[in-house]
């Protein structure tokens, strides 16, 4: 019943519960996969976002 209490109280919460490692801010502007990028931007360009994405961004 414990893990019940600490799960409803963790839900209630509205800060998140993790902790971003502030030294991760070194790659903030560093592109790590310029290969994957390109090729996820020109799949943006041709296909573009799902109807779902792009009904719920217009409301």
């Amino acid at each position: 019943m414990k893990a019940l209490k600490i799960i409803r109280e963790i839900k209630k919460r509205k800060i998140p519960i993790v902790r971003i490692d502030k030294s991760l801010n070194k790659y903030d502007n560093i592109v790590l996969f310029p290969d994957k990028l390109e090729k996820a931007n020109e799949m943006l360009r041709t296909v573009g976002l799902p109807k779902q994405w792009t009904k719920q961004h217009h409301r």
